[in-house]
């Protein structure tokens, strides 16, 4: 199985995931850990260590909302594992990419693609709009 771990501070990924369903309908194969102020870090990493554990044969692919902070960093343990990967500043677009491609491509393929598919999405909303009215 392919699934699909969205590590993000407070409500992040569960509004992301929601706001995806909204537009594609149920997306399945999401998990979500959300860390808290006030939440213990050390509780945070035992219950994505275990998740990861339960999964051990499945391809993980994680999402978190900024690199350097709390969950990106409990991530970063994964790493040297093959059949995870990760990705910081998960927006909508990668999320929606992700749900769509797992069902018809390959891990190495999905990883690749959402790759490109976060910088895509992210655009300079006057430069595109001046280069139109140029155009």
């Amino acid at each position: 199985m392919i699934y699909a771990l969205m590590m993000t501070h407070g409500d992040l990924g569960k509004s992301l995931l929601s706001t995806a369903e909204m537009i594609v309908g149920k997306m399945d194969g999401f998990h979500l850990f959300s860390f808290h102020s006030g939440d213990s870090i050390d509780l945070y990493r035992e219950k994505v260590r275990l998740f990861i554990e339960d999964h051990a044969g499945d391809d993980i692919f994680i999402f978190t909302d900024i690199f350097g902070g709390s969950c990106s960093n409990t991530a970063l343990r994964y790493m040297d594992l093959p059949r995870v990967c990760a990705f910081a500043g998960v927006n909508l677009p990668m999320i929606i990419a992700f749900h769509t491609a797992k069902l018809t491509l390959q891990p190495e393929a999905i990883r690749d693609m959402i790759g490109k598919e976060g910088v895509r999405s992210v655009v300079d909303m006057k430069k595109e709009w001046q280069g139109r009215r140029e155009g």
